[in-house]
């Protein structure tokens, strides 16, 4: 196979939760392989989230409206880079793109296309625009209702993930990142040992993912009090960057990618964001997902899709407690969006 030419992306990846950062380092760390990339972002969550393979530049989180536009101007103009990627928003977050893609028409420009609000691309005649100003989209595993989908240079992939299967750690080795393996001399992998599991290797674990925005961090402390004293035989870890007001240290875990963790979970409690959804269903496990309002992503749509979507902290007990008597079937594999990706991307230059 003849090895692509060696090129530097550049990924536009602002906005304020963990989903435009975490998916565009998925597609990152792929193309990095053969590719210099570079990803600027404004996520706050940026230093938590850190892959070297990629050069990160960061606009700070606080930086201002303003402050932001000038910035993305001045590395947008002023840095060389032979293919320029968007992720979600086509004008930019604050339209400041509008005016700066019809002068980089010299390198191909690809859109990224996670699902969005028809009324966002109504309201600014996105169709139009986008027609104008990219040579591609790529919807990574969602979106094909959208009005956008029709298009000619539409490409659709799986959705993009962090790790590819192989890369994931198996169940024991999850639960250790949830400090729960347990250490007597008896749990090695002995016949005996493989009949009778310790008991509390066969307790279900409940992982809630307090992903979204920081502000939201509260709510899954809260949650997490309740979904302790509704299942007192479970384990219960509680995955966040930092730990969550009313959450019970012991529970808080601080890991990064999450994704590692979820083999060792029975069910997940959290949001209905693009990679929390998607991350989960590839490893096989059941998400309880909360649909949190957004001004451009359709949580709700997702998760009615993909999850069981509960709008209570008591909605997500029962269901939770529904849950813990099913046996989730695991997949032992799943495709990787971000690897076809690159190489639509990649034909962009042929």
């Amino acid at each position: 196979m003849k090895t692509p030419k060696m090129t530097t992306w550049l990924i536009y990846a602002l906005g304020g939760g963990w989903g435009h950062f975490t998916r565009s380092l998925s597609l990152g760390r792929i193309a990095s392989r053969y590719h210099h990339v570079k990803i600027l972002t404004n996520s706050p969550y940026a230093t938590y989230l850190r892959d070297e393979s990629c050069d990160v530049q960061i606009i700070a989180p606080d930086a201002g409206f303003a402050a932001t536009c000038e910035q993305v101007r001045d590395v947008l103009l002023n840095t060389r880079y032979d293919c320029l990627i968007v992720d979600t928003f086509p004008r930019g977050l604050g339209g400041e793109l509008a005016d700066i893609l019809p002068q980089l028409k010299h390198i191909p420009r690809i859109l990224i296309h996670r699902d969005i609000s028809p009324v966002y691309i109504h309201r600014f005649a996105l169709r139009s625009f986008v027609t104008e100003n990219f040579d591609a989209i790529i919807v990574p595993g969602e979106g094909e209702d959208s009005p956008l989908a029709d298009l000619p240079i539409v490409r659709y992939t799986s959705p993009w993930l962090i790790r590819n299967a192989e890369e994931l750690p198996d169940r024991m080795k999850a639960r250790s990142l949830l400090g729960l393996n347990c250490a007597h001399p008896c749990e090695g992998n002995s016949r005996l040992h493989k009949q009778n599991p310790p008991a509390r290797l066969r307790e279900k674990i409940i992982l809630v993912c307090a992903a979204g925005q920081a502000s939201e961090l509260s709510f899954f402390g809260k949650l997490s009090t309740h979904l302790e004293a509704a299942f007192p035989d479970a384990a219960l870890r509680v995955l966040a960057p930092v730990c969550p007001e009313g959450c019970p240290p012991q529970f808080w875990v601080s890991h990064s990618p999450g994704i590692e963790c979820l083999p060792a979970a029975d069910v997940v409690v959290g949001g209905a964001g693009y990679n929390t959804v998607h991350e989960c269903a590839a490893v096989g496990v059941p998400l309880v997902a909360f649909a949190f309002k957004r001004l451009y992503d359709r949580q709700k749509v997702r998760a009615l899709r993909c999850a069981y979507c509960v709008e209570e902290i008591e909605d997500a007990i029962a269901t939770v407690a529904m849950l813990q008597n099913q046996v989730s079937n695991r997949p032992a594999d799943y495709p990787n969006g971000a690897v076809e990706a690159v190489r639509l991307i990649e034909k962009q230059f042929t």
